[in-house]
């Protein structure tokens, strides 16, 4: 496949060959294609870095999307964050296939390590009160053990955090590692900030960490927490493997009993987000500008197979659709 470790950094890299499928997979504007090397390291560290880094970040999201099917549509029921299975099953096999959080986001800090970007990948503990699908409510925090995990690239001395891997409700764009700033995430309404805080399970409140919060109603509404990461603690590839195999196959972990999938959806003439479509176990639903409509309710497998080639771009062969065949998840025809 191609990829390899730098020197000193325990992460792979992706040659200029499969970067530039990259570019191709997620239908980056030709002003962004940046030659890999010295060219892409020199845009990265002396033109518009962050500007590069949003593209990449926006087109990744409206393209690859956010879905935990290899845990139900699948032979072995296996999540894998080697850098070539991950490069096969997002670029090579051209199937529209992406990933959860572990995954889309280790392929994610590859390809920006490939090009150049300072990154940092650390984990993040998700407010249990969130859900993928679920609109926001109260101000609630309940913080499970570390099961996500974020990008944190540095450009010309500013940390930003970077997340592909959170689906319907994640940030969608760089944000710098600043208190107090607001940003509009999804247009027309809906806001994110960072904020430093103990969490309420702290045993010493001077134990702070960066805080995603989220906002979707008026600009006196509340503010939510989504998840919470920190920017010191040194994470190795490897805890993410220990993570991802925890969310993959707990018992308890949402993953496993849930069907999920989504995409953001991004106006090509402002490169801005303004929705998104969410395939949730049995319901199709995509919500633009702030509307939500119902776009399909799905009463058979059959149904929610199609629902993920139409809505999605998702195709399963034969084998993966078989193999949500007896599982909790698999919709019972009526």
């Amino acid at each position: 496949m191609g990829s390899t470790a730098r020197g000193g950094s325990p992460w792979p890299t992706y040659t200029p060959q499969q970067l530039h499928q990259v570019f191709d997979r997620i239908d980056l504007p030709a002003k962004y294609r940046y030659e890999p090397g010295e060219f892409s390291r020199e845009v990265i560290r002396h033109r518009d870095g962050v500007g590069l880094l949003g593209a990449l970040q926006r087109h990744m999201l409206a393209h690859v999307p956010f879905e935990n099917l290899d845990l139900h549509y699948s032979p072995y029921h296996q999540v894998s964050i080697n850098a070539d299975a991950l490069f096969t099953k997002i670029v090579r096999q051209r199937n529209g296939r992406g990933g959860y959080c572990m995954e889309n986001n280790v392929f994610f800090g590859i390809v920006l390590r490939s090009l150049g970007f300072d990154v940092m990948s650390v984990g993040a503990r998700v407010n249990l009160q969130q859900q993928p699908d679920a609109s926001i409510e109260g101000q609630k925090q309940q913080y499970g053990g570390w099961s996500h995990m974020v990008n944190l690239v540095n450009v010309r001395g500013e940390l930003y955090m970077v997340d592909v891997g959170f689906g319907a409700g994640g940030p969608t764009h760089p944000m710098p590692l600043r208190e107090g700033g607001i940003s509009m995430n999804v247009a027309p309404n809906e806001n994110v900030r960072l904020r430093r805080d103990a969490l309420p399970e702290a045993e010493r409140r001077e134990n702070k960490l960066w805080l995603l919060e989220r906002r979707v109603t008026s600009d006196d509404g509340p503010w939510v927490a989504v998840y919470c990461f920190e920017d010191n603690v040194c994470f190795l590839p490897q805890d993410f493997e220990v993570m991802t195999h925890f969310t993959s196959t707990h018992r308890t972990s949402f993953f496993a009993y849930r069907v999920v999938a989504s995409k953001h959806l991004v106006d090509p003439s402002s490169e801005t987000v303004n929705g998104d479509v969410v395939l949730y176990e049995d319901r199709v639903q995509s919500t633009q500008y702030g509307e939500t409509q119902v776009l399909a309710e799905l009463k058979s497998e059959e149904d929610r197979v199609d629902a993920l080639q139409r809505y999605l771009g998702i195709t399963l062969s034969d084998a993966q659709r078989d193999g949500i065949r007896g599982m909790v998840t698999e919709i019972q025809s009526a």
